[in-house]
């Protein structure tokens, strides 16, 4: 009998030790790919940095040229709207290899008063995270809480200012499309702009000044925030490259 329940304890001890190291095993390949996981979307983070950094350039640009035309409005002419704008640019084509190229040639354009720049950072390995539930599983709160703050309410406020900015810069347009149609002939859009720009434009250019400020500020503090992330990720996971 003895012998039995000797022999019945070792299989019992070796089936638990089995599960054991099978649990063991399973836990450790789930931290590998929750890790690999994290780092991938550093990764993602790494490259949103970047465009951060040169989508905040530009509308520094966009709101210091737009300043500058509020503050000489009653003498500024549409050439000189051209001079700023080409020692701080922000009307961009993009070209080979995903590279960008600032468009200095201007053919009588009113659009260097009515860009506005699109906000395009990419989420496509957050949002696999999060459906797949990958998010949920890091551990450290204040890591996820920031990563989550980053991608839904930070970028949701950028893109809202962004709009805002495009309705705005919309209402522009339509002031020298307006003004064009109340002349019998043709006229250029620097004689438009030059000699017969009114407060309503003032007051537009004003609008557009202190939304920029704005998509300014908040770009800053979200730039601020890739940067706290990327360090969290780094000191609690393997060192980005």
């Amino acid at each position: 009998m003895k012998k039995y329940l000797a022999e019945g304890l070792v299989i019992f001890a070796s089936i638990f030790a089995s599960f054991s190291v099978e649990n063991i095993r399973q836990n450790s390949i789930e931290k590998e790919i929750l890790n690999e996981a994290v780092i991938t979307l550093g990764d993602e983070i790494e490259s949103n940095i970047e465009y951060t950094k040169e989508h905040l350039k530009q509308v520094r640009n966009m709101h210091y040229v737009m300043e500058k035309v509020y503050d000489e409005f009653d003498n500024i002419k549409l050439n000189d709207v051209y001079n700023f704008h080409s020692n701080n640019p922000y009307i961009f084509r993009i070209i080979e290899n995903g590279n960008i190229e600032y468009n200095l040639q201007y053919n009588d354009s009113y659009y260097v008063l009515a860009w506005w720049n699109a906000w395009e950072p990419e989420d496509v390995f957050f949002q696999s995270m999060l459906y797949s539930g990958k998010l949920l599983e890091i551990k450290n709160k204040k890591l996820r809480k920031e990563i989550e703050s980053i991608y839904t309410k930070q970028e949701e406020r950028i893109n809202g200012m962004t709009l805002l900015t495009k309705n705005r810069t919309e209402r522009i347009v339509e002031w020298f499309e307006n003004e064009r149609n109340k002349f019998d002939e043709d006229i250029r859009n620097d004689d438009l702009f030059n000699n017969h720009k009114n407060q309503k434009l003032k007051n537009l250019i004003s609008l557009c000044k202190q939304n920029l400020n704005s998509r300014v500020s908040d770009l800053e503090n979200y730039l601020q925030a890739l940067n706290n992330v990327v360090l969290l990720i780094s000191s609690e996971y393997k060192q980005l490259d």
